[in-house]
């Protein structure tokens, strides 16, 4: 386990200035556009999630998000790489959910070595562990990269500060178990919510 702390925004409404708190941590997670980073969420991001399916992913592609990317030590796509075979039947028949952008979002990013993706066993794994919790409204495709990330850095720090997660959203999430499960290492501990007083 790694000694440093982690903080992870969420792109849900944050209306206190936490800015000052923000650099204040080690590691910062941020999402996509990073809440279009308003002044009072701070700059500091050190670790980028991003969705590299669909239509968020091309809006990624083309306008990359507007962050200083030289404090960057990991930039994680969250969907599994596809294979050729399945992006150009995909194209074909105007699937655009189901399009990937993760190397058009890749040339945004000088340091290459940075770039990971997550895996299809990690995130089936995961979603597979949230489905035990109880059965979502709608059929799940994937948990959110919200929770991936609290997944991946509590694996890795064994504690992290979140703030930003409403659990609320795409519908093919599972957000009711996301929610559950959090409250749950909330209680042991492993997760905090940033004091926004």
């Amino acid at each position: 386990m790694q000694n440093q702390s982690v903080l992870i925004i969420g792109n849900g409404p944050i209306n206190t200035d936490i800015s000052k708190q923000v650099e204040e941590f080690d590691r910062v997670v941020r999402f996509n556009f990073c809440a279009g980073l308003p002044a009072h969420l701070g700059t500091k991001c050190t670790d980028l999630w991003l969705s590299s399916r669909g239509r968020q992913a091309m809006k990624i592609a083309q306008q990359f998000p507007l962050l200083n990317l030289s404090n960057l030590s990991q930039v994680m796509l969250t969907d599994p790489k596809q294979s050729i075979f399945k992006q150009i039947l995909f194209k074909a028949i105007k699937r655009k959910g189901k399009i990937d952008f993760g190397d058009k979002i890749a040339r945004h990013v000088d340091d290459k070595q940075i770039i990971q993706r997550i895996d299809e066993h990690y995130r089936a794994t995961v979603l597979s562990e949230l489905l035990k919790l109880g059965k979502p409204e709608c059929k799940p495709v994937c948990p959110s990269s919200g929770f991936l990330a609290m997944r991946y850095f509590i694996e890795r720090f064994q504690h992290v500060t979140i703030t930003g997660f409403g659990f609320q959203g795409w519908k093919r999430h599972p957000w009711a178990q996301e929610k559950q499960y959090v409250d749950k290492l909330v209680k042991q501990g492993n997760i905090d919510w940033l004091n926004l007083n």
